[in-house]
């Protein structure tokens, strides 16, 4: 009987965008204005000159005014190239929002340098993945020190180890690895 009871009940999603959504139908972005946020933008055009580590200080710049705009706290960001990642944590859900779209946009606008009638195409390759993190403790920590050495290893400082990609599966792979 209680199976049956809670089938009534839809699972709650903690996850969106990237590669999941790809052939889905379109579903609202789980955020969360008490738990801190995983936002991860990837482009595959970011190599060589359209590179994100071009533009670190310009797109760090653009990042905290957007955060301070819009009443979000960056606790983490890791430059990779050709993807970002953040740990935020909004006060407003309409703020989280616009701190997503403007960043997006504007990011982009720097590193291809479109502007009003020079147009250059998609630079993102997805929707931003974003995952909501249940536990300040071991999940929010655990990501923190993923952001660490993802920034570790993009510097050359640490060698490269291979990882599954998103979410959970991070903070496993990197406990398993420390033990």
């Amino acid at each position: 009987m209680k199976s049956k009871q809670l089938s009534f009940f839809k699972k709650l999603t903690l996850e969106h965008g990237g590669t999941l959504g790809k052939g889905k139908r379109k579903g609202a972005r789980p955020i969360s204005t008490k738990h801190p946020i995983h936002l991860v933008y990837r482009a595959s055009k970011a190599r060589a000159k359209l590179s994100l580590l071009n533009f670190s200080r310009r797109i760090d710049k653009i990042l905290s005014q957007q955060a301070q705009k819009f009443g979000v706290s960056i606790y983490e960001k890791a430059n990779s190239g050709n993807h970002l990642h953040l740990l935020i944590r909004g006060k407003k859900r309409v703020g989280i929002q616009k701190f997503y779209i403007s960043t997006t946009a504007l990011i982009a606008r720097l590193v291809t340098g479109t502007k009003k009638g020079n147009k250059f195409g998609k630079f993102w390759d997805h929707l931003i993945f974003s995952r909501v993190l249940t536990s300040w403790s071991r999940e929010f920590l655990d990501l923190k020190d993923y952001l660490v050495q993802n920034t570790l290893e993009t510097l050359g400082l640490v060698p490269f180890r291979a990882r599954l990609r998103h979410g959970a599966r991070h903070t496993n792979l990197a406990r398993s690895n420390s033990s």
